[in-house]
């Protein structure tokens, strides 16, 4: 279980020292600039994802994402759809509001569902 946390943790830490970079960018109107970490932080999401649910991700799984991530137990609300939007635009502003909100969603409820299965 600590190996999952450490990684969760690590993630979201990441996230937030750098999806102010990402705003920048959207603020500036700099889609472009903003495409590559929206892609990075859609991965980082993915594994977050799985670590939440205390499984393992690979490469694989991360290339069929939304077969794997039917089949993790706990998700956020709406998961496979706003991952499918942001998937298919990362470089849209909107992309970047469901992402954040995705990573905020997700950092509550891991924390509960790793506590709660100690």
């Amino acid at each position: 279980m600590e190996q999952y946390t450490e990684q969760l943790t690590e993630i979201f830490k990441e996230w937030k020292e750098k999806s102010p970079f990402i705003a920048d960018c959207f603020k500036n109107r700099d889609r472009n600039k903003a495409k590559e970490p929206m892609i990075y932080f859609f991965h980082q999401f993915l594994k977050v994802l799985f670590c939440g649910n205390r499984k393992m991700v690979d490469e694989q799984a991360l290339i069929i994402w939304k077969e794997s991530v039917k089949e993790l137990d706990r998700l956020p609300v709406n998961a496979i759809e706003r991952l499918s939007f942001i998937k298919e635009q990362p470089d849209h502003y909107q992309s970047f509001i469901q992402l954040s909100e995705l990573f905020s969603e997700w950092e509550k409820k891991s924390v509960i569902l790793l506590k709660r299965k100690t």
